[in-house]
This record gives C-alpha cells, structure tokens and sequence, in this order.
C-alpha cells in the first residue's frame, strides 16, 4: 500500500535529521518542509512536496516551481489539500495548474479531493466530487487521488463511516475508468492505529495519507506494521 506522510509545518532542524534515521528504512512518501528537502535524500523512502507553484516559471517571490523540486529528487507533489483551500483561497483551477506543472516536469501529484461536514450529510450523489475531480488535465496518464474529508482531519475517529468512504471510492474509481486515467487511490483523515485495519480493508483503497499519526514514532510503528500485515 502507498502511504504519504505529511509533516507539514513540524519538525525543525534539531529533530529532522533524527526522524530522518527513525523513516529511512520504511517504504513511503515523505512530504518535509521545502527547507528541509535536502535532509532527505536516501532511503527506502520517496520524497515528495507538499506544494508547487501554479506557474511553471517568472518572477514570483516565494513560490517553488516544478522543474527546482524535481532538481532536488522529488517524486511526489501533494496538490489541493483543504488548507490551501481553507487558508490561501486557492481553487480548482489553481490546483489543475499545478497537477499540469507537476505532470509536465516527470513528477506524480497526489491530488486532494475534499470533503466538507455539509457535503457529508448533503450531498447522497456525490456530486463533489465529480466537481473536484473536474480539475484533474485532460489525457492525465496516471495520478494519485486522495479522498480527503477535510472535517476528519486531525481528529483521532472512532466512529468512521467505512460505508460511505467506501461508496465516495467506488465514485472516484468510476470517474477515473471512465476517462482511462491510470490511477491510485487514498485515504486522509484522521488515520491512526485504532482505525487503519478498519480502512485498509476497504474496496478501493490503495493507501493512505496521515499527518498526526506520522510525528508520534510509537505510533507511526503500529501504523505501519498494520498496513503492512
């Protein structure tokens, strides 16, 4: 199974280079900080980046673009997770953008396809997702989807409803084959060792995405021998 470790903000360079030692044997994507990259460059483990620039290239302060993650061995670009939307207003065609940079500079992106609380007791045809996955290329030859239900995100669940991600999953993979987009499929939203026997047995599910669960390495242990067992 995939499984796609996103640090986001944590970590510092006093600790880095330790969690570094603690991954580097494991099978996974690892998505650091941009400043730490460079701290992870060997290993069992595939690098990846928690964002891209929109624009391929130009005079945009702050942004990183495609062609210098890939220089620094990146693999993998998450793209349209809920905070950029939440706290940057990014939008469906901000994230096309980037899945087209990533695409074009041999990367794979691991694109987000969010779930709102209202969207959940709304929306029975799932007609989000249909809008979110409106953002993937044309003729894309393969992705990584992740279904994000954005109000599960760092909380520790119990009360999953394994039913209806496994529906939302049947949806996406329908949309995917429809199209002939090779593909992969994930999970993200509050993975931890109570729940992942739970969800790796869900049709569909090729992996997961965990945040949380990733910086607690006791934790992350029994993760990761659960999903690998």
């Amino acid at each position: 199974m995939i499984l796609v470790l996103n640090l986001k903000m944590n970590l510092s360079k006093d600790n880095i280079i330790d969690y570094e030692n603690f991954i580097h044997d494991k099978k996974v994507i690892i998505l650091p900080q941009y400043p730490y990259l460079l701290f992870f460059n060997h290993g069992s483990y595939s690098l990846g980046s928690q964002d891209v620039s929109k624009y391929d290239k130009g005079s945009y302060t702050g942004e990183v673009c495609a062609k210098g993650l890939k220089s620094l061995g990146v693999k993998y670009v998450l793209i349209g997770h809920s905070e950029r939307k939440e706290y940057f207003n990014e939008t469906l065609s901000d994230f096309r953008k980037k899945i087209q940079n990533t695409i074009d500079n041999d990367m794979i992106p691991i694109y987000c396809v969010n779930e709102t609380k209202e969207q959940y007791h709304s929306d029975e045809d799932f007609k989000f997702l249909e809008d979110e996955l409106e953002a993937i290329p044309p003729y894309t030859r393969y992705i990584i989807i992740a279904f994000e239900p954005s109000w599960l995100i760092g909380k520790d669940n119990i009360n999953i409803d394994y039913e209806y991600i496994g529906k939302a999953l049947i949806k996406i993979k329908s949309w995917l084959m429809e199209r002939n987009i090779n593909h992969s499929i994930l999970y993200g939203g509050g993975v931890n060792s109570i729940n992942v026997n739970k969800l790796k047995k869900i049709p569909c599910i090729d992996g997961f995405i965990i945040s949380s669960s990733a910086l607690d390495k006791e934790e992350f242990n029994k993760v990761y021998e659960d999903i690998n067992n």
